[in-house]
């Protein structure tokens, strides 16, 4: 199986802008010794092909690169000592500075065993943290794959992609590239069309620009995380959870920025992906929008309303059959010129504006039914990348009736106590839903 062209290009810019998920899991702490858990899983992992699976170049970097088989090995786990729960948080802080090269594997399970004073219960518990490659998998695909390795029932033997031989790659890209240019062509006339049927009046428009704030920054190198575990319930008071989260993050980024005036009411937004239909092999469907936070509207129902229509606004212009055709213009690439232009992107350049002040990533994990070592799983959260001008990231991910909402920065923005001022005021705001 080749790799799609969207996928490849965040492999290349991997090692300049980071982009691996943290799928953190917390498990009540089971009964059978650690070794016991990684080999159970170790052999659950050997069951799934889309697990068995590692990437390939084309000699000579010719063309896109192909996914193939590799066999469940050691190096994809890695076991590490427990703690209390605040010296795991600054562990996962430091895991989220890791990436991996997926021409080895685009995943990896780390699990900390006897994690003391974890949210969700009163004993000891057992973390374990699925670190997949953005370039093999987004958020829900993401979560679906931890679903397999840790749910209740044995999934089915599923076989892993294979890829031809050198000598097969190299024909292959030659027979195809008459017909990239051509299909270069087309969907250029395509993008022509669909960015002017974007701009007809049946289409919504897209969100306004933020302007820049103190968290609108480079990050630097280093990670550090927070995480808010809530009941589901109470967020649902003012509409999904997503818009929950919007709710109560907007009004705490504006007293933690101090910020005010036009910038409260117009220009604090937040970028928040939308999953749309995949499109072949594309292992990334989803696009990012701008939501305004409105920290203006005093009244929580009032400001969960506006969010959540502004959402749905913005939900309808990312899924338009117009969306997708503008964004299948590298589909007929061939794949050294978009290599090329993806390493010389400036990454330095500083835009006037941004889609939004902070990340707000939403993945709702499914039912509270996941296992591992035979203890049930309490909660599930995850850390967001940030990237050259976003500092401050949030996820919202829920399992069962459980709702983590996690922070992340880097302690060259927002030192320990600044980033506990911030995480206290988001847990009053999210309090007072």
């Amino acid at each position: 199986m080749q790799m799609h062209p969207t996928d490849a290009r965040r492999d290349w810019l991997a090692d300049r802008l980071p982009s691996d998920q943290f799928l953190v899991y917390c498990f009540d702490a089971p009964a059978v010794p650690i070794e016991r858990v990684r080999a159970d899983v170790a052999a659950r992992a050997a069951l799934i092909g889309d697990l068995r699976t590692r990437a390939v170049d084309v000699p000579g970097l010719l063309d896109y690169p192909y996914w193939t088989a590799r066999e469940i090995g050691d190096d994809q786990f890695t076991t590490h000592p427990g703690g209390d729960w605040g010296a795991v948080t600054a562990l996962l802080g430091t895991l989220a500075e890791t990436g991996l090269d997926i021409r080895d594997s685009p995943w990896r399970l780390h699990l900390i065993p006897q994690v003391t004073g974890a949210p969700g219960g009163d004993g000891a518990a057992l973390i374990a943290v699925l670190q997949v490659s953005h370039a093999f998998a987004d958020g829900v695909h993401a979560s679906a794959l931890a679903r397999a390795l840790f749910g209740k029932d044995v999934p089915p033997r599923t076989e892993p992609p294979r890829a031809p031989g050198p000598v097969g790659m190299l024909v292959r890209a030659a027979v195809k590239l008459p017909g990239q240019v051509v299909g270069v062509i087309a969907d250029g006339v395509r993008a022509s069309r669909a960015e002017q049927e974007l701009a007809g009046p049946s289409v919504p428009s897209p969100a306004p620009g933020c302007p820049l704030v103190a968290v609108n920054t480079a990050p630097g190198t280093r990670r550090t995380v927070r995480t808010l575990v809530c009941d589901a319930a109470d967020l649902r008071r003012v509409g999904t959870v997503t818009v929950a989260a919007l709710t109560a993050i907007g009004p705490a980024l504006a007293a933690f920025l101090e910020v005010g005036g036009d910038l409260v009411e117009h220009g604090l937004g937040a970028e928040v992906p939308v999953a749309v239909p995949a499109a072949g092999a594309e292992r990334n469907a989803y696009r990012s929008v701008g939501v305004a936070l409105r920290p203006d509207i005093r009244d929580t129902a009032e400001r969960a309303g506006a969010i959540a229509a502004e959402l749905e606004l913005r939900r309808r212009r990312a899924v338009h059959p117009a969306m997708a055709a503008r964004a299948r213009t590298e589909d007929h690439v061939p794949a050294p010129l978009l290599r090329y232009g993806t390493e010389r992107i400036d990454l330095s350049v500083v835009p006037p504006t941004v889609t939004g002040n902070t990340v707000v990533s939403s993945v709702n994990r499914g039912r509270a039914d996941l296992v591992l070592g035979g203890a049930a799983v309490r909660f599930t959260t995850g850390y967001p990348s940030l990237s050259p001008v976003m500092a401050l990231t949030h996820g919202v991910h829920g399992i069962g009736d459980t709702v983590a909402v996690s922070v992340t920065t880097s302690p060259d923005v927002l030192d320990d106590a600044a980033l506990d001022r911030y995480a206290e005021l988001l847990r009053a705001s999210l309090a007072g839903l």
